[in-house]
């Protein structure tokens, strides 16, 4: 139909009902896809992993955190320690500022031989990752073969590319010469 040149089509009630229906679909797939991206990001692959071990570090009377050791298969080799991914969830149970974390991250890879300029650098970037930590908060950190990731609950903080970095940060808890080796012993599971 032509009205003032102008063109007028005109729809029938059974086709309004099919492009109705179609958007309503279309629409309804989008969010689907959108909530099962949240969801993927809200529960990630290491919720899943199965316990190594667990611990408590303790200063004095006081109890600092408890972690836990992950992994896919629940197994921890100490021979082959790069030959998995490894998950470190550590609930802290006292208020710690930023600050104080990066301190005693600084004072613990000292202890590992890690070189000045290097912790100097590493601190620098974990910085840009970290925020303070209260009571009831978890951090986790997930080591793989590509670098590491931090996650603050289940919400990602960012991610280290620097695999030497990833692997010391862990070391802290999994070297031989770590400051704690009967959390150690128990985070491997032994």
């Amino acid at each position: 139909m032509k009205k003032n040149g102008a063109r007028f089509y005109l729809v029938s009630l059974p086709d309004v009902f099919i492009l109705l229906v179609f958007l309503i679909t279309l629409f309804s797939v989008q969010s689907f896809a959108q909530n099962a991206m949240n969801v993927k990001q809200d529960y990630p692959v290491w919720g899943r992993w199965k316990t190594v071990g667990h611990s408590t570090l303790q200063w004095g009377f006081w109890d600092i955190y408890d972690a836990q050791l992950k992994t896919p298969s629940g197994l921890y080799d100490v021979d082959k320690p790069a030959g998995t991914d490894v998950a470190l969830l550590i609930d802290y149970r006292r208020k710690i500022s930023k600050k104080r974390l990066l301190s005693a991250t600084d004072q613990q890879w000292a202890h590992l031989g890690v070189s000045r300029e290097n912790r100097k650098r590493w601190i620098k970037e974990l910085s840009k990752i970290w925020k303070g930590v209260r009571a009831g908060d978890r951090l986790v950190f997930v080591l793989s073969a590509s670098g590491g990731r931090f996650y603050f609950g289940h919400h990602f903080l960012g991610k280290i590319d620097d695999l030497q970095l990833a692997r010391t940060f862990m070391d802290i808890w999994l070297s031989d010469n770590t400051a704690y080796p009967e959390l150690r012993q128990q985070l491997i599971g032994k």
